[in-house]
């Protein structure tokens, strides 16, 4: 028998390790991404800024990743800032103390926070990825190693591939799939670029499919084609009236099933779905000497959530040219200012990049005033990236990390298919959905017919 191959849509650590698995399995993964600048997801527009592994299945990739040099323990001095400048508290006297207890609403999560006791507080608040709480877990969690990639976290996915050999089309995106009634599926991929060919015959047969993009409405597109096409083959124009006949109750049951399953995911991206901006910011040479830490979350702001300097990272010390890089700092917004910006449609996306760049540089300048004499120099170089679909507030709230439609041979996965507070991190999510996505795929063959 032909090594299946599969269609993995999505080139994030979910269909990475989902890929990877595929491989390991005797299957020939075939990863499609949108990427303009390369695959990768979240780790390459600079959202993802660290991975841990709590979860065992995890840890032994994260093992194996880290003896191939793929990544790099984070050592740095991290916990948590007050929101008006000082404050600083260790994370090591947080987790000590056992801080972490959820509190929603509580007094100290609205206050500004200027002293050490008032930082305290704030890591008593209620524990969440973004906006008022600890940001992915940073702090509670860093009891655990603390991750980077190598040379960067934007590298991890595409050496993975490149260890593996697995087969890439980036600069593409899916603009529809069709099942077969034989089993299997076509799929519809459209370059990036309007100029280049199709990568992908529109008529070429893959064995299964499996989504793995952070964007839940593409999965709840090609759930409805299965609806549309199975109402095609049973003849009937509608559940309801499939059901009223009695003609295929069993059919019409699924049908149903099927259609509210599509609703719930249209529903998580258009409702669930909270965006963020990540900034780099360069600093003049010796601007971070006197600040006592490396990361932090930042609980009590309503602009920045999380700010970490680069050159504590692994792989970040130095330049291409062998040189001290400077300082140069990164900040993740909170989803809070990100939707009010990205929510004003007169302005331009320069116009709302220009907009974020202020009012980081403002915030930052408060938070730190107390380590520059109360003077923050001016940064001398921003860059400012869009991650439309950082966080994901509920999710699907499954029992499985992943969904797994057999009749179809199609599989989800993503950080949305699970309740938040079921990881530390929505990487670690999408890292433990798309490995359970690639050993359900994985189950469609027996050894023999692999």
């Amino acid at each position: 028998m032909a090594q299946p191959r599969v269609a993995v849509v999505g080139g994030g650590i979910a269909g990475t390790l989902c890929s990877l698995v595929l491989k390991h399995r005797g299957i020939e993964p075939i990863l499609i991404d949108a990427g303009r600048s390369g695959m990768g997801g979240r780790l390459r527009n600079g959202g993802a800024q660290f991975l841990r592994a709590a979860d065992p299945r995890l840890a032994t990739v994260v093992g194996m990743l880290e003896q191939k040099g793929f990544l790099q323990e984070w050592k740095g001095r991290f916990g948590m800032l007050g929101s008006t400048g000082g404050g600083f508290l260790p994370a090591e006297t947080i987790t000590k103390n056992n801080d972490f207890k959820p509190r929603e609403g509580s007094e100290e999560q609205q206050q500004d926070s200027s002293s050490s006791e008032t930082a305290a507080a704030a890591g008593k608040t209620l524990l969440k990825a973004s906006d008022g709480g600890d940001f992915c877990r940073f702090v509670e969690g860093s009891t655990a190693p603390t991750y980077m990639g190598m040379p960067s976290m934007t590298d991890l996915c595409p050496e993975i591939c490149r260890m593996s050999g697995i087969e890439q089309i980036t600069d593409s995106k899916l603009v529809g799939a069709t099942p077969m009634k034989e089993g299997g599926w076509t799929i519809n991929v459209e370059s990036n670029d309007s100029t280049e060919l199709l990568k992908v015959d529109p008529n070429e047969k893959f064995d299964a499919l499996v989504l793995a993009t952070h964007d839940p409405s593409v999965a709840s597109a090609i759930i409805r084609s299965i609806v549309d096409a199975e109402l095609d083959a049973g003849g009937f124009s509608s559940h309801e009236n499939a059901a009223a006949n009695n003609t295929d109750e069993h059919s019409a049951l699924v049908m149903n099933r099927l259609g509210e399953m599509a609703d719930s995911l249209q529903r998580v991206r258009d409702n669930e779905k909270m965006p963020v901006f990540a900034l780099s910011l360069t600093y003049p040479k010796g601007f971070s000497q006197d600040i006592p830490f490396d990361a932090v979350s930042v609980p009590g702001s309503q602009l920045v959530q999380f700010l970490a300097r680069d050159a504590s990272k692994p792989g970040f010390n130095k330049n291409s040219n062998g040189d001290e890089k400077g300082e140069t700092w990164t900040a993740i917004t909170t989803s809070q200012m990100a939707s009010s910006i990205l929510s004003q449609p007169v302005l331009s996306d320069e116009e709302k990049s220009e907009l974020v760049a202020q009012g980081v540089i403002s915030e930052i300048a408060q938070l730190l005033a107390s380590y520059n004499g109360g003077s923050t120099p001016e940064p001398s170089e921003v860059s400012v990236k869009r991650w439309g679909a950082a966080f994901c507030s509920k999710g699907l709230q499954l029992k499985e990390d992943s969904i797994f439609l057999a009749p179809w041979r199609l599989t989800i996965c993503g950080d949305f298919i699970r309740d938040q507070s079921e990881y530390q991190t929505p990487l670690e999510a999408a890292a433990l959905s798309g490995l359970e996505a690639g050993e359900r795929t994985a189950s469609f063959w027996t050894p023999e017919e692999q």
